[in-house]
Protein backbone atom coordinates (compact mmCIF):
# COMPACT_ATOMS: atom_id res chain seq x y z
CA UNK A 1 0.00 0.00 0.00
CA UNK A 2 2.79 2.22 0.45
CA UNK A 3 2.85 4.83 -2.38
CA UNK A 4 0.00 4.31 -3.81
CA UNK A 5 -1.85 7.23 -2.90
CA UNK A 6 0.90 9.45 -4.41
CA UNK A 7 1.15 6.78 -7.75
CA UNK A 8 -2.42 7.65 -8.41
CA UNK A 9 -1.93 10.98 -8.18
CA UNK A 10 1.30 11.45 -10.69
CA UNK A 11 -1.30 10.36 -13.08
CA UNK A 12 -3.26 13.46 -13.46
CA UNK A 13 -0.07 15.72 -13.78
CA UNK A 14 0.89 18.49 -12.19
CA UNK A 15 -0.39 22.53 -13.45
CA UNK A 16 2.73 24.52 -13.43
CA UNK A 17 3.75 28.07 -14.36
CA UNK A 18 6.96 29.92 -16.10
CA UNK A 19 8.85 32.08 -13.74
CA UNK A 20 8.60 35.16 -15.88
CA UNK A 21 5.09 35.05 -15.74
CA UNK A 22 2.44 38.09 -13.95
CA UNK A 23 1.05 37.80 -10.66
CA UNK A 24 -2.01 38.54 -12.16
CA UNK A 25 -1.16 35.71 -14.90
CA UNK A 26 -0.60 33.51 -11.33
CA UNK A 27 -4.16 34.44 -9.84
CA UNK A 28 -5.88 33.94 -13.33
CA UNK A 29 -4.78 29.93 -13.12
CA UNK A 30 -5.47 29.99 -9.52
CA UNK A 31 -8.69 30.87 -10.08
CA UNK A 32 -9.72 28.81 -13.18
CA UNK A 33 -7.82 25.83 -12.23
CA UNK A 34 -9.43 25.95 -8.74
CA UNK A 35 -6.18 25.23 -7.39
CA UNK A 36 -4.58 26.46 -4.12
CA UNK A 37 -0.76 26.19 -5.20
CA UNK A 38 1.47 26.07 -8.53
CA UNK A 39 4.87 24.98 -9.30
CA UNK A 40 6.79 27.28 -10.95
CA UNK A 41 9.94 26.36 -13.52
CA UNK A 42 11.95 27.77 -15.72
CA UNK A 43 13.09 27.60 -19.35
CA UNK A 44 13.41 23.84 -19.42
CA UNK A 45 10.57 23.28 -16.95
CA UNK A 46 12.56 22.39 -14.05
CA UNK A 47 11.08 22.84 -11.24
CA UNK A 48 12.46 26.10 -9.70
CA UNK A 49 9.71 27.01 -6.76
CA UNK A 50 6.53 27.05 -5.29
CA UNK A 51 3.64 30.11 -4.69
CA UNK A 52 0.43 29.31 -3.12
CA UNK A 53 -2.52 31.77 -2.55
CA UNK A 54 -1.26 32.49 0.74
CA UNK A 55 2.08 33.79 -0.37
CA UNK A 56 -0.07 36.42 -2.74
CA UNK A 57 -2.04 37.28 0.23
CA UNK A 58 0.92 37.99 2.79
CA UNK A 59 2.60 39.75 -0.15
CA UNK A 60 -0.23 42.08 -0.86
CA UNK A 61 -0.70 42.42 2.53
CA UNK A 62 3.27 43.54 3.47
CA UNK A 63 4.13 45.08 -0.36
CA UNK A 64 3.82 48.52 -1.04
CA UNK A 65 4.52 47.87 -4.64
CA UNK A 66 2.09 47.66 -7.14
CA UNK A 67 0.45 44.01 -7.95
CA UNK A 68 1.23 44.31 -11.68
CA UNK A 69 4.38 45.28 -11.51
CA UNK A 70 5.69 41.66 -9.87
CA UNK A 71 5.89 38.40 -11.58
CA UNK A 72 5.68 35.10 -9.91
CA UNK A 73 9.71 34.45 -9.22
CA UNK A 74 9.22 37.88 -6.78
CA UNK A 75 6.87 35.80 -4.13
CA UNK A 76 7.64 32.22 -5.12
CA UNK A 77 9.23 30.04 -2.37
CA UNK A 78 12.75 28.70 -3.66
CA UNK A 79 12.93 25.75 -0.62
CA UNK A 80 11.08 23.18 -2.90
CA UNK A 81 9.48 20.41 -0.43
CA UNK A 82 9.17 17.56 -2.58
CA UNK A 83 8.35 13.64 -2.10
CA UNK A 84 8.58 10.65 -4.16
CA UNK A 85 6.30 7.67 -5.40
CA UNK A 86 7.37 5.78 -2.73
CA UNK A 87 5.34 7.79 -0.03
CA UNK A 88 2.91 6.65 2.34
CA UNK A 89 -0.03 9.40 3.89
CA UNK A 90 1.86 8.62 6.93
CA UNK A 91 4.90 10.31 5.80
CA UNK A 92 3.28 13.01 3.57
CA UNK A 93 1.33 14.08 6.46
CA UNK A 94 4.89 14.23 9.01
CA UNK A 95 6.64 16.00 6.15
CA UNK A 96 3.43 18.71 5.65
CA UNK A 97 3.03 19.36 9.55
CA UNK A 98 6.93 19.63 9.67
CA UNK A 99 7.37 22.32 7.24
CA UNK A 100 3.94 23.76 7.47
CA UNK A 101 2.86 23.38 4.06
CA UNK A 102 -0.50 22.20 2.37
CA UNK A 103 0.90 21.27 -1.41
CA UNK A 104 3.99 19.20 -2.09
CA UNK A 105 5.40 18.54 -5.79
CA UNK A 106 5.81 14.78 -6.69
CA UNK A 107 9.14 14.41 -8.20
CA UNK A 108 10.96 11.39 -9.85
CA UNK A 109 14.22 11.27 -11.48
CA UNK A 110 14.22 15.15 -11.51
CA UNK A 111 11.06 15.18 -13.02
CA UNK A 112 8.08 17.34 -11.67
CA UNK A 113 5.24 14.35 -12.16
CA UNK A 114 2.26 15.67 -10.01
CA UNK A 115 1.28 17.34 -6.44
CA UNK A 116 0.32 16.34 -3.26
CA UNK A 117 -2.56 18.53 -1.43
CA UNK A 118 -3.59 18.32 2.29
CA UNK A 119 -6.61 17.44 0.76
CA UNK A 120 -6.03 14.51 -0.54
CA UNK A 121 -3.52 13.14 2.31
CA UNK A 122 -6.52 13.75 4.60
CA UNK A 123 -8.53 12.05 2.31
CA UNK A 124 -6.66 9.01 1.54
CA UNK A 125 -6.10 8.49 5.51
CA UNK A 126 -9.70 8.89 6.41
CA UNK A 127 -10.13 6.07 4.07
CA UNK A 128 -7.73 4.30 5.81
CA UNK A 129 -9.47 5.00 8.94
CA UNK A 130 -12.77 3.72 7.43
CA UNK A 131 -11.37 0.14 6.24
CA UNK A 132 -9.87 -0.89 9.33
CA UNK A 133 -12.84 0.12 11.48
CA UNK A 134 -14.86 -1.92 9.19
CA UNK A 135 -12.42 -4.53 9.49
CA UNK A 136 -12.37 -4.25 13.52
CA UNK A 137 -16.46 -4.14 13.43
CA UNK A 138 -16.23 -7.53 11.33
CA UNK A 139 -13.30 -8.85 13.58
CA UNK A 140 -15.65 -8.17 16.78
CA UNK A 141 -18.62 -9.55 15.47
CA UNK A 142 -17.22 -12.80 14.07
Amino acid sequence: MLGKLVQNLAKRGCITIDKRASLFELADLLSTKKIGAVVIVDENKKPIGIVSERDIVRHLHKSNEQFSEKSVSDIMSTKLITCGLSYSSSELMELMTKHKVRHIPIVNNGKLIGMVTIGDVVNRLIEIYETETEHLKKYINS
